[in-house]
């Protein structure tokens, strides 16, 4: 497997960077994990839930293709309605996005003018990178420590824009809540956005924050615990005050009236997620364990997805021989001695072990 990395798609001096601006022209744009097509493919590389949605989402989705002549609520108010009593906030708190990945721009353009900074940990989810580059806004990146915990230096930062990937991607920790909250107490002049994008496999949360802190955004996904990537649903909690600014920021008409629907029924059903989210917990701890007999490093994950490091060797063949039988796991540039694993199916994680205990002995002789 030849990895794929962010790449510049042009320069300054060709034709179609000169239609563009010229902080658009320079940077790498954001590179998704690899979509690979056909059948036999075990997919570890894109932290997907391995299991089917809801069957309630699959039958609200079809009834919500008899009204499809219609325009979608713009505001989502079902939706938000019942994340509002799921969580316990105010309705009118609630943003409905096209993913996670919207709110995070409309974040980024709400607050941050051109050379304003924006701080955040790293290494952790690269979008926040890219979102940062389109606004030619500044990326203040404070590193982790080996144990990653919250830097102290982050909260000195001069940022108007904080984010905070809570279980982190791609280590799969978690930071305390109390933290959290010194932390959005202390830059109370900032936005301070926790993003819950797999907090559902974790065993704390951060949501109450959002009545306590009113500069605080959580936002969270429909994409991991629900099993719907590919309805495209995102959610963010925050005060009254700053959703309705943010109001005006985000595209009409944003979330589709199948996506809304599907959310729905998705929202309702906890029971199913939960059981999902069950199986996902037990097969990560053990992925975990069995990675950990064969010599790697693996932190202790609250997410879907774990970081198993070779320490002193790059991962990279490793990645390449999986790809070879059709096994596709996460290798970052960034992180060369590591491989983020999707939880799969209690199948396909024995064919990944089964697979990598075969290459390490290979490799061996």
């Amino acid at each position: 497997m030849s990895v794929r990395k962010s790449t510049n798609s042009g320069t300054m001096s060709s034709p179609a960077a000169q239609l563009v601006l010229p902080h658009i022209a320079q940077m790498a744009g954001y590179v998704p994990g690899e979509q690979l097509a056909g059948d036999s493919i075990v997919k570890l590389n894109t932290n997907e839930n391995p299991y089917p949605p809801s069957r309630k989402v699959r039958d609200a989705i079809a009834a919500a293709c008899e009204d499809l002549v219609l325009y979608p609520d713009p505001s989502a108010r079902e939706v938000r309605e019942c994340v509002a009593d799921l969580y316990g906030v105010d309705a009118d708190g609630v943003l409905v996005g096209n993913g996670s990945d919207e709110l995070l721009s409309v974040l980024v353009r709400a607050t941050t003018a051109s050379g304003q900074g924006i701080a955040y940990p790293v290494p952790t989810y690269s979008l926040y990178d890219t979102l940062t580059a389109l606004q030619g806004a500044r990326a203040i990146r404070i590193p982790f420590g080996p144990d990653y915990s919250l830097p102290a230096e982050l909260a000195a930062a001069d940022a108007r824009l904080f984010f905070l990937c809570n279980p982190n991607a791609p280590s799969g920790t978690i930071l305390p809540r109390a933290d959290l909250e010194t932390f959005a107490d202390r830059r109370s002049d900032a936005v301070v956005v926790i993003d819950e994008a797999y907090v559902d496999f974790a065993d704390e949360s951060a949501v109450g924050l959002v009545e306590r802190s009113p500069n605080v955004v959580v936002l969270r996904t429909l994409s991991k615990s629900y099993s719907l990537a590919g309805l495209r649903v995102g959610l963010a909690l925050t005060s009254v005050g700053l959703a309705r600014q943010l109001h005006k920021v985000r595209d009409s008409y944003n979330v589709s009236r199948i996506a809304q629907a599907g959310a729905l029924a998705a929202l309702k059903d906890q029971a199913a997620m939960r059981a999902h989210v069950d199986q996902v917990r037990a097969t990560r701890t053990r992925l975990s364990v069995g990675l950990r007999e064969m010599g790697f490093t693996v932190l202790e994950s609250q997410a879907n997805f774990v970081l198993a490091q070779r320490p002193g060797e790059d991962a990279s063949g490793l990645a390449e021989r999986l790809r070879d039988r059709r096994i596709l796991v996460r290798y970052f540039p960034d992180l060369p001695e590591s491989l983020r694993i999707s939880v799969g199916t209690d199948g396909e994680i024995d064919a990944l072990l089964k697979a990598l205990a075969e290459i390490l002995s290979a490799a061996r002789t």
